[in-house]
Protein backbone atom coordinates (compact mmCIF):
# COMPACT_ATOMS: atom_id res chain seq x y z
CA UNK A 1 0.00 0.00 0.00
CA UNK A 2 1.14 3.79 0.13
CA UNK A 3 3.75 4.57 2.16
CA UNK A 4 4.78 8.47 3.52
CA UNK A 5 5.84 10.71 5.07
CA UNK A 6 4.22 13.83 6.68
CA UNK A 7 5.85 17.06 6.28
CA UNK A 8 4.52 20.32 7.38
CA UNK A 9 1.71 22.07 7.17
CA UNK A 10 0.44 23.44 4.25
CA UNK A 11 -3.16 24.96 2.40
CA UNK A 12 -4.52 22.01 0.84
CA UNK A 13 -5.71 21.91 -3.18
CA UNK A 14 -6.73 18.54 -1.93
CA UNK A 15 -9.20 19.20 0.41
CA UNK A 16 -11.00 21.92 -1.52
CA UNK A 17 -11.09 19.90 -5.00
CA UNK A 18 -13.63 17.61 -2.91
CA UNK A 19 -15.25 19.87 -1.63
CA UNK A 20 -15.92 21.48 -4.82
CA UNK A 21 -16.83 17.95 -6.73
CA UNK A 22 -17.46 16.19 -3.85
CA UNK A 23 -20.81 14.94 -4.59
CA UNK A 24 -22.93 12.62 -7.65
CA UNK A 25 -25.15 15.24 -8.44
CA UNK A 26 -22.14 17.16 -9.39
CA UNK A 27 -20.63 14.87 -11.72
CA UNK A 28 -23.45 14.44 -13.44
CA UNK A 29 -23.84 17.99 -14.12
CA UNK A 30 -20.42 17.65 -15.41
CA UNK A 31 -20.99 14.89 -17.80
CA UNK A 32 -23.55 17.03 -19.16
CA UNK A 33 -22.10 20.01 -19.52
CA UNK A 34 -18.47 18.52 -20.70
CA UNK A 35 -19.92 15.53 -23.19
CA UNK A 36 -23.29 17.25 -24.23
CA UNK A 37 -22.22 20.75 -24.36
CA UNK A 38 -25.18 21.34 -22.11
CA UNK A 39 -25.55 25.28 -20.97
CA UNK A 40 -29.09 26.49 -19.94
CA UNK A 41 -30.35 25.30 -16.65
CA UNK A 42 -33.90 23.27 -17.48
CA UNK A 43 -31.88 21.66 -20.02
CA UNK A 44 -29.81 20.41 -17.24
CA UNK A 45 -32.56 19.69 -15.12
CA UNK A 46 -35.03 17.64 -17.84
CA UNK A 47 -32.06 15.98 -18.66
CA UNK A 48 -31.29 15.12 -14.84
CA UNK A 49 -34.08 14.45 -13.59
CA UNK A 50 -32.89 16.57 -10.57
CA UNK A 51 -34.61 18.88 -8.34
CA UNK A 52 -34.22 22.16 -8.90
CA UNK A 53 -33.18 23.39 -5.60
CA UNK A 54 -30.49 20.82 -6.03
CA UNK A 55 -29.14 21.37 -9.01
CA UNK A 56 -29.50 25.19 -7.91
CA UNK A 57 -26.79 24.51 -4.97
CA UNK A 58 -24.47 22.10 -7.87
CA UNK A 59 -24.05 25.36 -10.41
CA UNK A 60 -23.91 27.71 -7.93
CA UNK A 61 -20.79 26.10 -5.96
CA UNK A 62 -18.93 25.10 -9.97
CA UNK A 63 -19.71 28.79 -10.56
CA UNK A 64 -18.42 30.08 -7.46
CA UNK A 65 -15.39 27.92 -7.77
CA UNK A 66 -14.33 28.55 -11.20
CA UNK A 67 -15.38 25.56 -12.58
CA UNK A 68 -18.11 27.20 -14.96
CA UNK A 69 -18.93 30.93 -15.52
CA UNK A 70 -22.35 31.80 -15.67
CA UNK A 71 -22.88 34.79 -18.73
CA UNK A 72 -25.70 35.49 -21.46
CA UNK A 73 -26.20 32.90 -23.79
CA UNK A 74 -25.51 35.69 -26.67
CA UNK A 75 -23.59 39.08 -27.00
CA UNK A 76 -26.33 41.34 -25.01
CA UNK A 77 -28.76 38.97 -24.25
CA UNK A 78 -30.53 38.85 -21.11
CA UNK A 79 -30.83 35.08 -20.63
CA UNK A 80 -27.82 33.21 -19.47
CA UNK A 81 -26.20 29.82 -19.28
CA UNK A 82 -23.73 28.12 -17.64
CA UNK A 83 -20.24 27.35 -19.86
CA UNK A 84 -17.19 25.44 -18.80
CA UNK A 85 -14.06 27.36 -17.97
CA UNK A 86 -10.94 25.61 -19.21
CA UNK A 87 -10.62 24.98 -15.65
CA UNK A 88 -14.02 22.75 -16.06
CA UNK A 89 -12.81 21.32 -19.27
CA UNK A 90 -9.67 19.96 -17.60
CA UNK A 91 -11.93 17.66 -15.23
CA UNK A 92 -12.62 15.60 -18.43
CA UNK A 93 -9.96 12.67 -16.92
CA UNK A 94 -12.11 12.62 -13.92
CA UNK A 95 -15.07 11.49 -15.68
CA UNK A 96 -13.52 9.39 -18.07
CA UNK A 97 -12.12 7.41 -14.87
CA UNK A 98 -15.39 7.69 -13.35
CA UNK A 99 -16.80 6.04 -16.53
CA UNK A 100 -13.91 3.07 -16.89
CA UNK A 101 -15.01 2.39 -12.96
CA UNK A 102 -18.15 2.21 -13.50
CA UNK A 103 -18.06 0.47 -17.25
CA UNK A 104 -16.10 -2.33 -15.61
CA UNK A 105 -17.23 -2.75 -12.18
CA UNK A 106 -20.82 -1.22 -12.10
CA UNK A 107 -22.43 -2.13 -15.34
CA UNK A 108 -24.78 -5.35 -15.78
CA UNK A 109 -24.70 -6.19 -19.93
CA UNK A 110 -23.64 -3.86 -22.26
CA UNK A 111 -22.24 -0.41 -21.04
CA UNK A 112 -25.08 2.50 -21.66
CA UNK A 113 -22.07 5.12 -22.99
CA UNK A 114 -19.21 4.98 -24.71
CA UNK A 115 -15.80 6.97 -25.37
CA UNK A 116 -13.91 6.85 -28.00
CA UNK A 117 -10.81 9.11 -29.96
CA UNK A 118 -11.62 10.35 -32.38
CA UNK A 119 -8.10 9.84 -34.21
CA UNK A 120 -8.24 6.13 -34.23
CA UNK A 121 -11.65 5.55 -32.87
CA UNK A 122 -10.63 2.92 -29.93
CA UNK A 123 -12.29 2.94 -27.00
CA UNK A 124 -10.95 5.11 -24.36
CA UNK A 125 -10.41 1.82 -21.79
CA UNK A 126 -8.16 2.70 -18.48
CA UNK A 127 -6.79 5.51 -20.27
CA UNK A 128 -5.85 7.26 -16.85
CA UNK A 129 -1.98 6.34 -17.17
CA UNK A 130 1.41 7.46 -14.97
CA UNK A 131 2.05 10.76 -16.65
CA UNK A 132 5.88 9.58 -17.29
CA UNK A 133 5.36 5.98 -18.65
CA UNK A 134 2.12 5.92 -19.36
CA UNK A 135 1.15 2.77 -17.87
CA UNK A 136 -1.62 2.75 -15.87
CA UNK A 137 -1.61 3.33 -12.00
CA UNK A 138 -1.61 0.56 -9.39
CA UNK A 139 -2.14 2.18 -5.75
CA UNK A 140 -0.01 -0.77 -4.50
CA UNK A 141 3.01 0.49 -6.89
CA UNK A 142 2.78 4.68 -5.39
CA UNK A 143 4.35 6.25 -2.30
CA UNK A 144 4.15 9.69 -1.55
CA UNK A 145 5.42 12.61 0.32
CA UNK A 146 2.57 14.55 2.14
CA UNK A 147 2.56 18.26 3.19
CA UNK A 148 -0.51 18.04 4.80
CA UNK A 149 -0.96 17.86 8.91
CA UNK A 150 -4.44 18.66 8.97
CA UNK A 151 -7.50 16.56 7.76
CA UNK A 152 -10.91 17.16 7.07
CA UNK A 153 -12.69 19.75 9.66
CA UNK A 154 -15.82 19.52 7.57
CA UNK A 155 -18.88 18.30 9.04
CA UNK A 156 -20.26 21.48 8.14
CA UNK A 157 -19.20 22.16 4.78
CA UNK A 158 -20.54 18.46 3.34
CA UNK A 159 -23.83 18.85 4.84
CA UNK A 160 -26.02 19.45 2.10
CA UNK A 161 -23.73 17.03 -0.16
CA UNK A 162 -26.04 13.59 0.47
CA UNK A 163 -26.03 10.02 -0.67
CA UNK A 164 -28.15 9.42 -3.52
CA UNK A 165 -29.51 6.36 -4.61
CA UNK A 166 -28.36 4.85 -7.88
CA UNK A 167 -32.25 5.12 -8.86
CA UNK A 168 -32.77 8.67 -8.98
CA UNK A 169 -29.29 9.22 -10.49
CA UNK A 170 -30.50 7.09 -13.19
CA UNK A 171 -33.71 8.55 -13.19
CA UNK A 172 -33.81 9.75 -16.98
CA UNK A 173 -31.18 7.12 -18.48
CA UNK A 174 -28.48 4.44 -17.47
CA UNK A 175 -24.93 5.87 -16.66
CA UNK A 176 -21.61 4.52 -15.88
CA UNK A 177 -21.01 7.41 -14.06
CA UNK A 178 -23.66 7.23 -12.38
CA UNK A 179 -23.07 3.87 -11.20
CA UNK A 180 -19.78 4.86 -9.80
CA UNK A 181 -21.00 8.29 -8.18
CA UNK A 182 -23.53 5.43 -6.39
CA UNK A 183 -21.08 3.89 -4.94
CA UNK A 184 -18.40 6.50 -3.92
CA UNK A 185 -20.06 9.91 -4.75
CA UNK A 186 -20.67 11.59 -1.32
CA UNK A 187 -18.42 14.13 -0.12
CA UNK A 188 -17.88 11.10 2.91
CA UNK A 189 -17.09 8.52 0.98
CA UNK A 190 -14.63 9.88 -1.44
CA UNK A 191 -12.88 10.74 1.71
CA UNK A 192 -12.74 7.30 3.31
CA UNK A 193 -11.42 6.26 -0.12
CA UNK A 194 -8.82 8.09 -0.45
CA UNK A 195 -8.04 7.72 3.49
CA UNK A 196 -7.87 4.16 2.56
CA UNK A 197 -5.49 4.49 -0.37
CA UNK A 198 -3.35 6.76 2.50
CA UNK A 199 -2.96 3.63 4.56
CA UNK A 200 -5.48 3.94 7.08
CA UNK A 201 -7.75 0.78 7.85
CA UNK A 202 -8.90 1.18 11.43
CA UNK A 203 -12.22 3.41 12.33
CA UNK A 204 -11.03 4.86 15.26
CA UNK A 205 -8.17 6.39 12.50
CA UNK A 206 -11.04 7.81 10.14
CA UNK A 207 -12.46 9.08 12.56
CA UNK A 208 -9.71 11.33 13.87
CA UNK A 209 -8.16 11.99 10.62
CA UNK A 210 -11.60 13.03 9.24
CA UNK A 211 -13.17 14.44 11.89
CA UNK A 212 -16.44 12.21 10.76
CA UNK A 213 -19.27 11.83 13.19
CA UNK A 214 -19.10 8.01 14.52
CA UNK A 215 -23.07 7.24 12.94
CA UNK A 216 -21.75 8.99 9.47
CA UNK A 217 -18.72 6.87 9.80
CA UNK A 218 -20.27 3.32 10.33
CA UNK A 219 -23.01 4.59 7.70
CA UNK A 220 -20.38 5.24 4.91
CA UNK A 221 -18.30 1.94 5.96
CA UNK A 222 -21.41 -0.36 5.92
CA UNK A 223 -22.16 1.13 2.56
CA UNK A 224 -18.81 0.76 1.10
CA UNK A 225 -18.90 -3.18 2.52
CA UNK A 226 -22.31 -3.95 0.61
CA UNK A 227 -20.86 -2.53 -2.62
CA UNK A 228 -18.05 -4.45 -2.62
CA UNK A 229 -15.19 -2.06 -2.22
CA UNK A 230 -13.79 -2.41 1.20
CA UNK A 231 -13.79 -6.08 3.65
CA UNK A 232 -12.88 -6.36 6.93
CA UNK A 233 -10.64 -8.55 8.40
CA UNK A 234 -9.30 -9.19 11.96
CA UNK A 235 -6.26 -6.88 12.93
CA UNK A 236 -3.25 -9.22 13.49
CA UNK A 237 -2.62 -9.02 17.43
CA UNK A 238 -6.02 -7.93 18.32
CA UNK A 239 -8.09 -10.05 16.37
CA UNK A 240 -11.17 -8.90 18.66
CA UNK A 241 -10.98 -5.77 16.57
CA UNK A 242 -11.39 -5.79 12.74
CA UNK A 243 -9.76 -3.60 10.04
CA UNK A 244 -11.19 -1.90 6.51
CA UNK A 245 -8.81 -3.59 3.59
CA UNK A 246 -9.57 -2.34 0.17
CA UNK A 247 -10.55 -5.00 -2.09
CA UNK A 248 -9.38 -5.22 -5.75
CA UNK A 249 -13.02 -3.34 -7.25
CA UNK A 250 -11.82 -1.16 -4.79
CA UNK A 251 -8.60 -1.05 -5.79
CA UNK A 252 -9.74 -0.73 -8.95
CA UNK A 253 -11.00 3.52 -8.12
CA UNK A 254 -7.70 4.64 -7.57
CA UNK A 255 -8.22 6.39 -10.89
CA UNK A 256 -10.90 8.67 -9.59
CA UNK A 257 -9.16 10.43 -6.61
CA UNK A 258 -5.60 10.34 -8.42
CA UNK A 259 -7.51 12.69 -10.99
CA UNK A 260 -9.20 15.01 -8.99
CA UNK A 261 -5.70 15.40 -6.89
CA UNK A 262 -4.02 16.15 -10.41
CA UNK A 263 -6.67 18.82 -10.99
CA UNK A 264 -7.04 20.52 -7.65
CA UNK A 265 -2.62 20.35 -8.25
CA UNK A 266 -3.03 22.05 -11.47
CA UNK A 267 -5.57 24.74 -10.41
CA UNK A 268 -6.06 25.10 -6.33
CA UNK A 269 -2.32 24.27 -5.20
CA UNK A 270 -0.82 28.20 -6.15
CA UNK A 271 2.32 29.19 -4.67
CA UNK A 272 2.39 26.26 -2.04
CA UNK A 273 2.49 23.64 -4.43
CA UNK A 274 1.51 20.08 -4.70
CA UNK A 275 0.50 18.93 -1.16
CA UNK A 276 0.87 15.16 -1.90
CA UNK A 277 3.94 14.46 -3.62
CA UNK A 278 3.46 10.98 -5.79
CA UNK A 279 6.03 8.61 -7.11
CA UNK A 280 5.30 5.60 -9.36
CA UNK A 281 7.41 2.73 -8.13
CA UNK A 282 7.35 0.89 -11.60
CA UNK A 283 9.17 4.00 -13.09
CA UNK A 284 10.73 5.41 -10.34
CA UNK A 285 9.64 8.86 -11.31
CA UNK A 286 7.49 11.41 -9.87
CA UNK A 287 4.22 11.64 -11.69
CA UNK A 288 0.41 12.55 -11.86
CA UNK A 289 -2.61 11.54 -13.57
CA UNK A 290 -2.60 11.86 -17.42
CA UNK A 291 -5.18 10.67 -19.51
CA UNK A 292 -4.04 9.12 -22.67
CA UNK A 293 -5.53 6.98 -25.50
CA UNK A 294 -3.48 3.61 -25.15
CA UNK A 295 -4.17 2.98 -28.40
CA UNK A 296 -1.92 4.98 -30.01
CA UNK A 297 -0.35 6.69 -27.04
CA UNK A 298 -1.44 9.90 -27.73
CA UNK A 299 -2.65 12.86 -24.67
CA UNK A 300 -6.31 13.03 -24.72
CA UNK A 301 -8.17 16.76 -24.39
CA UNK A 302 -11.96 17.35 -24.74
CA UNK A 303 -11.58 18.18 -28.06
CA UNK A 304 -10.48 14.51 -29.27
CA UNK A 305 -13.40 12.63 -27.31
CA UNK A 306 -16.69 11.28 -28.98
CA UNK A 307 -19.34 10.90 -26.39
CA UNK A 308 -22.02 8.45 -27.28
CA UNK A 309 -25.29 7.55 -24.94
CA UNK A 310 -26.26 4.21 -26.05
CA UNK A 311 -29.54 3.52 -23.85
Amino acid sequence: MLQHEILPDSSCSVERSFEILGGAWTFLVLREAVFENVVQFDNFQSNLGIARESLKRVLNRLVRNGVMDHRPLAPGGLRKGYFLTEQGRDLLPALVAALNWGEVWANEGPAPERLTHKQCGHALEQAVVCSHCHVPVDPRDVSFTSKIRNRSKGREKFAKMRYVEQTLLERQRPSSIARTMATIGDPWSFLIIRECFYGIRRFDAFQQRLSIASNILTARLKRLLAAGVLRTQPVADQPHLSEYRLTEKGMALYAVPLTIIAWGDKWLAGTNGPPLILTHKRCGHVFSAELRCRSCDVGITLDDVEYQALA
